[in-house]
């Protein structure tokens, strides 16, 4: 018993100690080759499984800390040939910015969630071996919003050489005709050329003009002015139980190009451990959600979207998933940012309520998509919050 404590404590250490990255070390080179080419090959037996288990919260925890290269190659040396470890690749390349690898990996973890024999699903006495993810559900969602061009080809790329690779697309909306866009700083963060979409409407070429970390927010400047734009609520009514109304273009590629509507209602008037800068609320967003408008029943702009609630890790805290946490910036955040920075914009009372439908019409007339293209040259870092970015 002595001697078997021993060996695992030992194990334990390797296993704490391993995810440092030698970039000089022939062999991480030729690991990193082989990630970087699709040409990983990941192991199977009982050996590998027992050391996966002792190293998967490193892996989880790079993951989390957006320690991409660090990541692939623990996976390549510990994994086994499961959805999990497939869908870790994908993240890694993602991160990294490659993105058609990120597709490959991410379809290999579809793949093993379709094999009833070694595919380790987030289900009965297993459920450690998923970290919490749900598979397929989780890769397909990350599939989708890396295939926004598809099928109508929504972003068209700029012109730009060397920035022509879509990296993520994100929600925006005009607060001024001479178009002013407004998102979350997330969803441009590191991108070498932006662009924005209306639908029905030809892209045009973005600047980010001014940009808050700390809020998350960044304000664009598109190359040509706009015909409509969104209403502030003022003065600001904000309640908890009042209806709201989100807008967006999630899950590009999968879902509607023309805009997704979803309807739900103020939970609470804080955020994350009380964060007042946020409210929370109940309207579903998903990838791509991020910086869309939150509207009241009179179509007028109460907040913008930004995170939610990050469910994988919830389900390790508290061995529940939570639903509908999500979170908005408060439209007096927003305003702020915008008068900081010279920014117009319209506000107005809202006496009138209007029906989902039509605060809908409108507002596809102002939300419209941004995409982030990514430089050959620049790195690839989300931010990342107490919850889960939606872009």
């Amino acid at each position: 018993m002595r001697l078997t404590a021993v060996v695992v404590a030992l194990l334990l250490l390797v296993g704490c100690a391993s995810t440092v990255v030698d970039t000089t070390d022939q062999a991480t080179i030729a690991r990193y080759d082989a990630f970087k080419s699709g040409n990983v090959v990941l192991p199977m037996g009982t050996l590998e499984a027992a050391e996966w288990t002792i190293n998967r919260q490193a892996a989880y925890n790079l993951l989390g800390a957006g320690r991409w290269r660090e990541l692939a190659d623990l996976i390549q040396r510990k994994g086994i040939n499961n959805d999990l470890n497939w869908y870790y690749l994908g993240r890694a390349a993602e991160g990294l910015g490659h993105v058609e690898l990120a597709r490959t990996y991410y379809q290999r973890s579809i793949d093993r969630s379709k094999s009833e024999k070694y595919s380790h699903r987030c289900q009965g006495t297993v459920i450690s071996m998923c970290d919490g993810f749900d598979f397929p559900d989780v890769t397909q969602a990350r599939l989708a919003s890396l295939q926004a061009a598809a099928p109508a080809d929504p972003v068209s790329p700029p012109t730009a050489a060397g920035t022509d690779q879509l990296l993520r697309t994100g929600t925006g909306f005009i607060v001024d005709t001479a178009g002013m866009v407004v998102t979350n700083y997330h969803v441009v963060q590191s991108c070498g050329a932006v662009s924005f979409l209306l639908a029905a409407e030809t892209s045009s070429d973005a600047t980010v003009v001014a940009s808050d970390p700390v809020n998350d927010l960044a304000l664009l400047r598109l190359s040509k002015g706009a015909k409509s734009a969104a209403v502030f609520q003022d003065p600001e009514k904000l309640r908890a139980g009042d209806d709201v109304i989100v807008f967006g273009f999630p899950l590009l590629g999968q879902l509607a190009s023309t805009g997704n509507l979803t309807r739900g209602s103020v939970s609470a008037l804080s955020g994350l451990r009380d964060d007042a800068r946020y409210f929370q609320m109940s309207a579903p967003i998903q990838l791509g959600n991020s910086g869309g408008p939150v509207l009241n029943k009179s179509g007028r702009v109460t907040g913008i979207v930004t995170y939610k609630l990050n469910a994988a890790r919830e389900l390790k805290t508290t061995g529940d998933i939570s639903q509908n946490v999500n979170f908005s910036l408060k439209a007096s955040v927003l305003r702020a940012f915008l008068d900081s920075n010279g920014a117009t914009y319209a506000r107005a009372d809202g006496a009138a309520s209007l029906s989902a439908a039509d605060v809908g019409n409108e507002a596809a007339k102002f939300t419209g998509i941004v995409g982030c293209y990514k430089s050959q040259h620049s790195d690839s870092n989300l931010a990342r919050r107490g919850g889960t970015s939606t872009d």
